[in-house]
């Protein structure tokens, strides 16, 4: 794959909808929304995740470039306001991260689970946190039923990361945290942070335009 075409940026938004208006949401993100994310110049694929019983959610947009992810945003972010607020949601936060970690272990694909964690961190103890996620994390995964994919994101700006896994079933994902919580507290301490976030979402829409190579 050259370096045009893979993804080495990823602008991450908050979401909150009624939780009632999630169908109509969902429906209004892929066939009004996406499109126009497709237009733009240096878009490599998006994904929707959320929760229907609260109404949380992330919109995660991949970019072949940082210039590509700023360049877009002001052509795409109106049209994007416009659809949530017609299903009662709004945008809560934005991150513009690196993509610092992306293993493919099956092909994306919408209808499974993801875990994400967010974590406040040192910017300057980056690295040591993408270590631990590559070296210790990614092989655990890896080995565990039903695993999808591992993605590790960074906010070079704000020292935030986020890290996701996706599991073919909810009860994968379950059953895959005892191998997961104590490797994942300590990627958090290696990169300066305290504690994480952890949120458990479904893949609503998921459509990688340059996906990498699916490794199992």
């Amino acid at each position: 794959m050259s370096s045009e075409q893979r993804a080495t940026h990823a602008r991450v938004v908050r979401l909150k909808t009624e939780p009632t208006n999630t169908d109509k949401g969902i429906k209004q993100w892929t066939s009004e929304f996406f499109p126009l994310l497709k237009k733009q110049d240096g878009f490599r694929g998006a994904t929707l995740v959320g929760n229907r019983k609260t109404g949380d959610g992330l919109s995660v947009t991949y970019w072949e470039s940082e210039e590509a992810m700023k360049n877009a945003r002001p052509k795409v972010r109106p049209q994007g306001e416009t659809i949530l607020s017609q299903s009662g949601g709004k945008i809560v936060d934005e991150d513009e991260c690196e993509v610092a970690v992306m293993e493919r272990i099956q092909p994306p694909k919408a209808g499974v689970f993801v875990r994400v964690t967010t974590a406040e961190a040192d910017p300057a103890k980056h690295a040591e946190g993408i270590a631990q996620f590559q070296e210790k994390i990614v092989p655990v995964v890896r080995k565990q039923p039903g695993a999808r994919t591992a993605v590790l994101f960074v906010n070079r700006k704000t020292g935030r990361i986020i890290g996701a896994t996706g599991w073919d079933t909810e009860q994968d994902l379950q059953k895959s945290e005892a191998a997961m919580a104590g490797l994942r507290d300590e990627a958090i301490k290696k990169s300066g942070g305290k504690s994480g976030k952890v949120e458990v979402f479904e893949v609503y829409f998921t459509e990688i335009l340059t996906p990498a190579a699916v490794t199992r």
